[in-house]
């Protein structure tokens, strides 16, 4: 993943921010609104790490990719809905009735009846 990435969503990624380095301040966190160098500063300030580790510890955080909670958070539902419109193959109509693939007017069989 890229900075860019977690700067453009930040709310969405101070619980796995706070997870990771949890002797943060998360109101501090929260007001750098994804600057990458404040955050860097801070890091390097509440861990007592050189600069050399913490550029790793974050590199190794952006490598992890997205946290499946900065992935389903509300802010970024409608995002997420845009983007699942490539999934739909080309001249399929999203709103029309699934009844040609099968059974959707065929009630179910009560179990243990053949």
């Amino acid at each position: 993943m890229k900075w860019s990435t977690v700067a453009a969503d930040w709310p969405a990624f101070i619980e796995s921010i706070m997870s990771t380095w949890p002797e943060l301040d998360q109101e501090t966190v929260e007001d750098m609104e994804g600057d990458r160098r404040a955050f860097r500063a801070h890091v390097m300030e509440m861990t007592d790490e050189d600069a050399e580790t913490v550029d790793e510890q974050i590199r190794e955080w952006l490598e992890a990719g997205v946290p499946l909670d900065a992935m389903m958070d509300e802010t970024r539902d409608d995002k997420q809905i845009a983007e699942s419109g490539r999934y739909i193959p080309a001249g399929e109509d999203v709103y029309s009735d699934d009844a040609a693939f099968g059974d959707d007017d065929i009630p179910d069989r009560p179990m243990g009846r053949s």
